[in-house]
């Protein structure tokens, strides 16, 4: 009998490295970590896919740490290259069964959504509802440091069934070695972790809208109130004070039961009717206003020259920005 290909197989599949390898590439052949892997690398991904098969995980790799500021400062802990073609080969697997888990209000690192489609839904509402509106933001305290590995991996297998993956993930998730002695955080940077940190709040995403009485996996713009969230930044827009309240209490209760994480009250932002600050803009009934990209593009600009970056790497940034506020001017 022909042997069933299991998740484990196929990301460690040679043509799926190759494809992650091609991936990782991109925008990085300058990068000391893309060189030093170039040379012989087809033998490298043998030699990856030779280990998973054999030991059914991966002996990954140290991370290299730095802080950013956006404008929240952030330590970013980016793994070595060999160990982020890794990364994406499981991601080119595993991330069409668990995106499709996602309802319509899920917004972060997702294919047709992102932050600029969720700036706008927010802002289509926001017009819609005018100032018969009350809004409240909820944040979670130091969201990827405290995500708990035993209900991340019940999530992930819940939707996976297969289990071939489970050492390798495994492994994964405890990686570092300061979430792996504490048993919770995944590590800001990997692509993986964006797309574990979008599932793990996924289970609340779907409870926010049952205490709203709106629906999960489709955006009825008819529905009078309204739900989005955005990795861990979550906004709650109700008819009246009772019905945000009421969700947004239960919702904090739910998170912090279920997946042990604190939205203290310092992170429960009461907004009312007032202009809604979100995702680098601040949204009003008649108005939308770019706030910190600007500050971010000349930050971003001052490291590429402190870095000799060359012209192409300082033209993105601005074609990016520029991106952005085309954005503004279309909507405002």
């Amino acid at each position: 009998m022909r042997k069933t290909e299991t998740l484990l197989d196929k990301v460690a599949n040679f043509n799926n490295l190759c494809a992650a390898f091609k991936e990782c590439s991109r925008g990085k052949k300058q990068k000391s970590g893309y060189q030093n892997f170039l040379f012989n690398y087809g033998e490298k991904l043998k030699s990856i896919e030779h280990e998973l098969l054999e030991t059914g995980t991966f002996n990954w790799g140290g991370y290299r740490e730095f802080e950013v500021s956006d404008p929240k400062k952030r330590t970013i802990m980016a793994a070595p290259f060999k160990d982020r073609i890794l990364h994406t080969a499981i991601h080119r697997v595993i991330a069409p069964n668990i995106d499709k888990t996602f309802g319509a209000r899920t917004y972060a690192c997702r294919n047709d959504m992102g932050n600029r489609n969720a700036t706008t839904r927010v802002w289509e509402q926001v017009k819609k509802m005018g100032a018969k509106r009350y809004c409240i933001k909820l944040d979670v305290k130091q969201y990827f440091a405290h995500i708990n590995h035993t209900i991340l991996e019940e999530q992930i297998f819940r939707i996976l069934k297969d289990n071939s993956l489970r050492p390798l993930t495994h492994g994964l998730i405890s990686s570092h070695p300061k979430y792996k002695v504490s048993q919770c955080g995944i590590p800001i940077g990997n692509l993986t972790s964006q797309l574990f940190a979008n599932l793990y709040l996924s289970g609340a995403d779907k409870y926010a809208c049952e205490l709203l009485d709106i629906k999960y996996n489709e955006d009825d713009t008819n529905e009078k109130n309204f739900y989005i969230r955005y990795m861990d930044d979550m906004v709650i827009l109700a008819e009246n004070k009772e019905q945000a309240f009421y969700c947004a209490n239960n919702l904090i209760r739910h998170i912090q039961e279920q997946l042990k994480l604190s939205i203290p009250t310092s992170k429960k932002v009461i907004l009312a009717n007032d202009p809604i600050p979100f995702l680098g803009f601040v949204l009003d009934n008649d108005y939308r206003v770019l706030a910190r990209n600007k500050r971010k593009l000349f930050k971003k600009i001052k490291r590429l020259d402190k870095a000799g970056a060359c012209l192409s790497d300082k033209a993105m940034v601005l074609q990016s920005y520029n991106a952005w506020k085309d954005l503004d001017h279309s909507m405002g």
